[in-house]
């Protein structure tokens, strides 16, 4: 096989050895072995696409980071430039286990195929449940999650500790998440910032150990500016054609190779003339009562917008006026929300996010 020179002659699927040809062979077969569950079914027609001698079209819909979503034809060697920095950054080795967990038709699952295949790792299959981990006896040296399966791993006592290095992508992490994490040695949690036009992430946060990061860092090669709204430019070499302007507020350090993330340009709110970016409003919120919620824009004469505050709590009883008590001790006037209400579960969408669009019709 010409196809994708830098893979190499030996690789390894859930402890098997395979030739090139071989593990085309296989994955190609099993694709249509109707026996198999259709989640296994698609991972084995993704590795058999990749590896395809004629070189069959990838197709992905990107995730509307940068606007409108499109869908868009990947590009080999863009996928195995960006495994590439990634086995170089976590030193991933040869014959180690790696877990894939997440969708391939989604690029974070593709990507996790691509650097097993590069870096000659074990890819060990799992059901992208929100428990990947349930039942996991073998030590894996590096896997990604959605921040859902890790919080469903950790509430259910799953062994997460098996786990050496995982990355954590696709949404945010719940407070109480975040604080047991600390508490843990193992694994290293790795937070990711990257698009499907990035072929994934770009920079990664260290979020628990002894010296956590307070910044995402880029990763070697990238390049990243403010476009006139303050909003994300990032170069990466090999993938993006230029600077890719992005809808993600940022604050760039001096030196120009880390910054932290304040929330999306389309989700802000302009009430009373001033400008609120939700995300950031929210993160304090989540700090001061202890509850997932979204910060919302609510039509108001006088204001053109009002800050709603939707608040995820199962119970019948929630305690709103203590909350709306510690929230003007802890917040501004201007970011006071005018309304509060409470629902079971927040609406999410495919990714798992809070789904902002679908959550203002709580407010109706």
């Amino acid at each position: 096989m010409k196809l994708l020179p830098d893979i190499e002659d030996s690789l390894l699927l859930e402890g098997r050895s395979f030739t090139r040809k071989g593990l085309h062979a296989y994955c190609s077969q099993e694709a249509g072995n109707l026996v198999l569950p259709a989640w296994k079914r698609e991972v084995f027609a993704f590795i058999a696409l990749f590896m395809d001698p004629a070189g069959g079209t990838i197709i992905q819909k990107s995730s509307g980071s940068t606007g409108d979503p499109k869908t868009f034809v990947l590009s080999r060697e863009a996928m195995l430039l960006s495994a590439q920095r990634t086995l170089r950054f976590f030193k991933l080795r040869r014959g180690e286990r790696v877990l894939l967990s997440l969708p391939v038709h989604y690029i974070a699952g593709k990507m996790m195929v691509v650097r097993a295949l590069l870096g000659g790792l074990d890819l060990q299959l799992r059901e992208p449940s929100s428990r990947p981990l349930k039942n996991l006896s073998e030590s894996i040296a590096f896997a990604a999650m959605v921040p859902l399966q890790l919080e469903e791993s950790l509430n259910h006592g799953d062994p997460v500790e098996r786990i050496s290095k995982l990355l954590i992508g696709g949404g945010d992490l719940h407070p109480a998440t975040r604080e047991k994490l600390s508490r843990m040695s193992s694994p290293e949690v790795y937070e990711s910032f990257g698009m499907t036009e990035t072929y994934t992430h770009f920079a990664l946060k260290r979020i628990n150990g002894p010296d956590p990061d307070s910044s995402f860092k880029l990763l070697k090669g990238v390049r990243i500016g403010l476009d006139k709204r303050d909003c994300l430019e990032v170069e990466v070499p090999g993938i993006t054609d230029g600077l890719l302007s992005t809808n993600d507020l940022v604050e760039i350090n001096k030196q120009g190779d880390e910054f932290s993330w304040l929330g999306r340009f389309d989700n802000l709110i302009n009430t009373g003339g001033i400008k609120i970016i939700p995300e950031l409003l929210e993160e304090q919120v989540r700090d001061c009562i202890g509850h997932e919620c979204l910060v919302l824009p609510e039509p108001d004469r006088k204001l053109g917008n009002r800050l709603a505050l939707v608040v995820e709590f199962e119970g019948s009883d929630p305690p709103i006026e203590l909350w709306k008590d510690l929230l003007r001790n802890r917040l501004s006037a201007y970011e006071q929300p005018k309304r509060v209400l409470t629902v079971g579960a927040l609406p999410r969408n495919a990714s798992m996010k809070p789904d902002r669009t679908s959550s203002r019709n709580l407010l109706l």
